[in-house]
């Protein structure tokens, strides 16, 4: 079977599975693929270090956030959070949690906020939407999100490659958020107290470590030691970990690689571009190919999972071409979003009692104005 073919059959197998369970999708893909074309690239990723780093960086990201949950810090920030900004913080404390990803974040930020949104009389609908969209605005830029990894690891890219590449979105979707963000009843009268704000002190490790070492993993490391060291949390360690290592996370991992190095090593990739080239303009095919791939399935990891490992040769590997990776993850992301399929946005339907498609009414025009704000970018990144 020649590489065209084989790519095209494993691109709908992922299609075809994907509904309804990502990771078996990408797993059944990428070893279709690599058995027709590469079964080398099998070993080749198992035995890589590469492969097992970066399934060492997606479980230190979730357990950061999980031990600043259980050790109690969580609760202090955002009861910080609500004396400062007020009846702003129902946006402000789900902007804080999406700096720490975690499988239900939405619903941690939901039950957060719940007692600001009754005291400033926000409706159900807006209350879904402020919360649903402030959670998700860093998953295309911060580096604990599994999808920003996974992106590192396809294009052989360090973290400020991606993120240089990236920002516009973060900008667009922060400004698009502040603009259907009217809260008209009332002020929050406690007394400012910023102490809480001090346990943000991991997310600061983070960021600092990684710019000035470069590693992400070893800034991971330290976070995590950080919060468990000055919390004498060690006893609790054996619970963090078993709550965020994910068999499906680490399996899906693997599949990603191995659909990644399959496509190098066959030069599917090449094959792809060109199918695309002949078709479409290939920024267009490439969005369009991302925003399906995240709305059929509501995940993050979808579009890097699926997407990136078949777009290289429009990005670039190693030294990216960026107003192309900002197409691929602004129209993944947007895709996400709008997805009927996203557990957050299901669940947050549900805390809140409105009914989902109503959310729409808020979803639809602020997605909009992302990527309007985030066009003009495409030229100047």
């Amino acid at each position: 079977m020649d590489v065209t073919s084989s790519l095209f059959i494993s691109i709908l197998i992922i299609l075809l599975l994907i509904r309804f369970e990502v990771t078996i999708a990408v797993l059944a893909g990428a070893f279709f693929l690599a058995l027709t074309t590469s079964p080398e690239s099998i070993f080749s990723t198992l035995e890589s270090l590469s492969t097992w780093r970066i399934i060492a960086i997606v479980i230190f990201a979730f357990s950061i956030g999980y031990a600043m949950d259980v050790s109690g810090m969580m609760k202090r920030i955002t009861s910080s959070s609500a004396s400062i900004s007020g009846k702003y913080s129902v946006a402000f404390i789900p902007l804080l949690i999406g700096l720490l990803p975690m499988p239900g974040g939405a619903l941690v930020s939901a039950v957060m906020i719940k007692d600001l949104v009754e005291k400033f009389r926000i409706n159900a609908i807006k209350a879904v939407f402020i919360n649903y969209w402030f959670r998700h605005i860093w998953v295309t830029f911060w580096p604990l999100y599994p999808n920003i990894v996974i992106a590192m690891g396809i294009l052989s890219a360090d973290y400020f490659q991606i993120a240089s590449s990236t920002y516009p979105i973060l900008i667009a979707s922060f400004t698009a958020g502040l603009f259907f963000l009217k809260i008209k009843n009332g002020e929050y009268t406690e007394r400012r107290d910023f102490r809480g704000l001090l346990y943000m002190y991991p997310v600061l490790i983070i960021a600092v470590f990684t710019y000035i070492t470069g590693d992400l993993l070893f800034s991971l490391i330290a976070s995590f030691l950080s919060i468990v060291t000055i919390n004498k949390a060690y006893r609790k360690i054996p619970e963090i970990f078993k709550k965020t290592i994910d068999v499906k996370i680490i399996l899906l991992v693997i599949g990603v690689m191995i659909y990644k190095n399959a496509i190098q090593m066959s030069n599917a990739s090449q094959a792809f571009y060109s199918q695309i080239l002949s078709v479409s303009n290939p920024s267009v095919a490439s969005f369009a190919l991302s925003f399906l791939i995240g709305f059929a399935t509501g995940i993050e990891l979808s579009y890097t999972s699926v997407a990136l490992p078949l777009l290289t040769s429009f990005t670039g590997v190693g030294t990216i071409i960026k107003p192309h990776l900002l197409v691929i993850f602004l129209g993944g992301i947007m895709g996400v979003l709008l997805s009927p399929m996203h557990l957050c946005l299901i669940l947050s339907s549900q805390y809140f009692k409105a009914r989902l498609y109503q959310v729409y009414k808020y979803l639809i025009p602020a997605s909009l104005l992302t990527m309007l704000i985030t066009l003009p970018f495409l030229k100047i990144v």
